[in-house]
């Protein structure tokens, strides 16, 4: 421990270092890039990451999605090629099985023009169920969502994303119980929503303005048909059952033969998210491949530099051995030069690399507050990866010097005094 604190041994250190600095800077550069580049893209790969699952918000990671498409076997009389159509009594059906825990119908209105005073633009028309607010959660900024009563009684009323408040109130005041002109009908603003999830989402969430599936049924003459259902399985059920007893529900009352897997398009988010982790995951390994190979061609360059100044102090490490220094000391020696060498550049890459991350942190986040839209996530590396980064340091330090201070061993004391 009193060596660990000794002066004159760091100060020694520095001078053996020094003495070749233009070559210990050079291959220090090595250790330096190495670590900085396996930070930087870790760091990358976790903010991507991040993002991904901002953009699934609160929404049940249980959810499948469900729209009808042309059957491709013939069943009960029944031809193949044929469409067949969602309705809404197919949602409450699907309400009623154990497996599930929400179902919504979704409805596209197709793009509208919208009004208030001197105040237009062009928005999505969107007809849900109140179940979908809770399948696939926003945030709702003043007011309500829409509610059974507002179905059942097919109440005008809406939902507006921000966008649409911001053009038609650009006061920013609560427009909840204002009336706006969609088309040439007049709807009842009765909140606005923020886009909080994006990842099943069927419009802008922005530029969108919601209405209850059975006013927009009613405004485009469709009766009780819906494009597509939304349903959120129970946590403790594979989204694997979930689909299967809505499929076997729907083909049951609609005559679809049971093995028809093109009579209606699916896609599960549990599915689509372990296929994404999966993702992500080669990306972290080839970060950690990629990085680590950098990190140890640096370190392999400290070794060489070493294995040269060995060379170079042969005479010097032979006399250490004549006056009677143990090959403990000599080992000791030659570690911590390549410790401090390779500790030094490795601690500066690190710090280099967590100081850009921050940079572009900084950067992100005052992009997305200036735009008032985007996810705010953080591109910073996590304190665990930093200290993973900094053993790799600690160890490469070491490991760089095991060759060097095996080589400095074998010096002989008499053939090394003989060297000119």
């Amino acid at each position: 421990m009193t060596r660990l604190f000794d002066s004159d041994r760091w100060s020694e250190i520095w001078q053996t270092i020094s003495r070749n600095r233009k070559r210990s800077i050079m291959t220090a550069l090595g250790v330096f890039w190495g670590i900085f580049m396996l930070t930087v893209m870790l760091g990358a790969g976790m903010g991507l990451e991040r993002l991904f699952r901002a953009q699934l918000g609160d929404m049940s990671t249980n959810t499948v999605l469900m729209q009808p498409q042309q059957t491709s076997v013939p069943y009960k009389g029944m031809p193949k090629n044929r469409w067949w159509r969602m309705v809404n009594s197919d949602v409450e059906v699907l309400k009623q099985l154990p497996e599930v825990l929400y179902a919504s119908a979704a409805f596209w209105g197709g793009e509208l023009h919208c009004s208030r005073s001197d105040r237009k633009g062009d928005y999505s028309l969107m007809g849900y169920s109140p179940d979908y607010q809770r399948i696939n959660p926003q945030k709702i900024l003043y007011g309500r969502f829409i509610n059974d009563v507002d179905m059942q009684r097919k109440r005008k009323v809406c939902v507006i994303g921000t966008q649409v408040w911001k053009d038609l109130f650009p006061g920013g005041e609560d427009p909840a119980g204002q009336i706006i002109k969609v088309n040439n009908s007049y709807f009842t603003v009765i909140g606005v929503i923020r886009k909080q999830s994006s990842a099943m989402s069927f419009s802008d969430v922005e530029r969108t303005i919601i209405v209850p599936v059975s006013l927009a049924q009613q405004m485009f003459g469709r009766g009780d048909f819906v494009h597509m259902i939304a349903v959120a399985g129970r946590d403790d059920i594979a989204s694997e059952r979930v689909e299967k007893a809505c499929k076997e529900i729907l083909f049951a009352r609609h005559l679809i033969a049971p093995d028809d897997e093109k009579a209606v398009w699916t896609i599960a988010v549990a599915e689509m998210l372990g296929r994404v982790q999966g993702l992500f995951r080669g990306i972290a390994l080839l970060t950690w491949i990629v990085g680590l190979g950098t990190l140890l061609a640096g370190i392999v360059g400290v070794s060489n530099i070493m294995l040269v100044t060995i060379r170079e102090r042969t005479q010097e490490i032979g006399i250490r051995r004549a006056i009677g220094a143990p090959p403990r000391a000599i080992l000791s020696q030659i570690l911590s030069e390549s410790f401090m060498l390779t500790f030094i550049a490795g601690t500066l890459g690190l710090t280099a690399a967590v100081g850009l991350l921050s940079v572009a942190d900084s950067v992100y986040r005052q992009v997305v507050a200036s735009a008032q839209e985007g996810f705010d996530v953080s591109w910073q590396v996590s304190f665990g990866t930093a200290v993973e980064a900094l053993a790799i340091i600690v160890a490469g330090s070491l490991l760089a010097g095991v060759l060097p201070a095996l080589r400095a061993l074998k010096i002989k004391a008499v053939d090394a005094i003989r060297e000119e």
